[in-house]
């Protein structure tokens, strides 16, 4: 494998097809068929070994030799934002273990199987509400700030005990957070959500209620077992992990569906759960939201697909990527609401950073697909394909807006 040449990628994951905008950029899908790991400099000039190959890329995300903490020399961080506000965070994002699993558990009971069936009502009645008033309104609407963000920002409200009227303001400060170009924007951004979760904890501290903060507040932190500075940091973390993944996907595929009318009419027809559980997995591996890959920094010399990765050099493990892999998915670059492996997705990461939260995004898009469809069925688009805003510059890959009329 020659690996002598090192890219430079001002921006990355670099710029899509517009021809394709639902398929990954095509210099990483030539980089998986013709160097499924390949040296890359990015943004701030750090030098990573991009990881494209589905069966690498598990490898090395089930691999304690690679760590998650953007402290650490060689770290390639996704962007100046990101360097400036999250990344020097202390929570299980960036931990490793034994101090990953630790706080994990402490968490964890509010994104069970059992927790979220418990919230499927709640999601049901607020999607169902969304579309009352959308029939209501004039149109066309946009279905992004009608609907696709709505959903999961209530959803996380509700989960964490966040009230729901301040979601204008923490809402614009997550996008400086996760994709400002200064850091100094990301920083005062940052600064104010930790603000607002200090805030918060202290009206959970005299009032508690059935949330994910004032569980931790009064279990944990008022006990000594939690730190009030962990807390803020942890509640920052999923107040903006919570809503921004589950939106981008929302629009994404609900764009998706409109532009592939055998796709549509499956989803309009079928009253299969089991249909829309896999559906949705499919999309989620088809469209690759969360594109800018899982990133990691090797704490000593590790050979991953036969290449030798040093201490101190950084990954870029690729999931969108992986998930078109033919080896793992049979025509990969097709989507298949049956496809018998869709739950393989790379989309909520492998390993112990697999996301928390992902039965909880699944529910969501399963309540948004299986409604929506059959809610809405003359849903189409209200401008011209070639005239949907794409939004690629963030940690997700999204839409500005969906004008949609019926």
């Amino acid at each position: 494998m020659k690996n002598d040449k090192v890219a430079m990628f001002d921006q990355f994951p670099p710029p899509r097809d517009e021809r394709c905008p639902f398929d990954p950029p095509p210099e990483l899908v030539r980089r998986l068929h013709e160097e499924p790991i390949s040296k890359i400099r990015i943004w701030d000039g750090t030098e990573a070994w991009l990881i494209t190959r589905f069966d690498d890329g598990r490898a090395a995300l089930s691999d304690d030799r690679f760590s998650a903490d953007p402290r650490r020399p060689g770290f390639p961080e996704k962007n100046i934002a990101y360097a400036s506000t999250i990344g020097t965070d202390r929570n299980l994002r960036v931990m490793d273990n034994p101090e990953h699993d630790l706080q994990k558990r402490k968490m964890i009971r509010d994104f069970t199987v059992k927790r979220v069936e418990e919230l499927r009502p709640y999601v049901q009645e607020v999607v169902d509400r969304l579309i009352d008033e959308m029939l209501l309104r004039p149109k066309p609407i946009d279905l992004i700030s009608n609907f696709a963000v709505s959903i999961p920002t209530l959803v996380i409200c509700e989960l964490l005990g966040v009230p729901y009227e301040d979601r204008e303001f923490f809402s614009e400060r997550t996008e400086a957070v996760l994709s400002s170009p200064t850091a100094e924007e990301a920083i005062a951004a940052g600064n104010d959500l930790s603000e607002f979760i200090e805030r918060l904890i202290d009206l959970k501290i005299a009032s508690p209620a059935n949330d994910l903060i004032s569980r931790m507040v009064h279990d944990y932190m008022l006990k000594g077992e939690f730190g009030r500075d962990e807390l803020v940091s942890l509640g920052r973390l999923l107040l903006i992990a919570g809503h921004n993944t589950t939106a981008s996907m929302i629009g994404l595929s609900t764009l998706f569906i409109l532009q592939n009318p055998k796709v549509a009419a499956e989803f309009r027809s079928n009253k299969d759960t089991a249909f829309f559980r896999n559906a949705v997995d499919e999309l989620l591996r088809y469209l690759g939201t969360n594109h800018a890959g899982r990133r990691r920094v090797a704490i000593s010399d590790v050979v991953i697909g036969g290449q030798l990765i040093k201490a101190g050099e950084g990954i870029i493990v690729q999931n969108n990527v992986m998930d078109r892999d033919e080896t793992v998915f049979t025509n990969a670059d097709q989507f298949d609401s049956r496809r018998p492996n869709a739950r393989a997705t790379s989309a909520f990461g492998y390993g112990i950073h697999q996301c928390a939260g992902q039965s909880l995004a699944r529910m969501e898009l399963v309540v948004v697909h299986s409604t929506l469809w059959t809610r809405i069925p003359n849903l189409r688009l209200a401008i011209e394909f070639d005239q949907v805003p794409f939004f690629e510059h963030g940690p997700s890959y999204k839409l500005k807006s969906l004008p949609v009329t019926w």
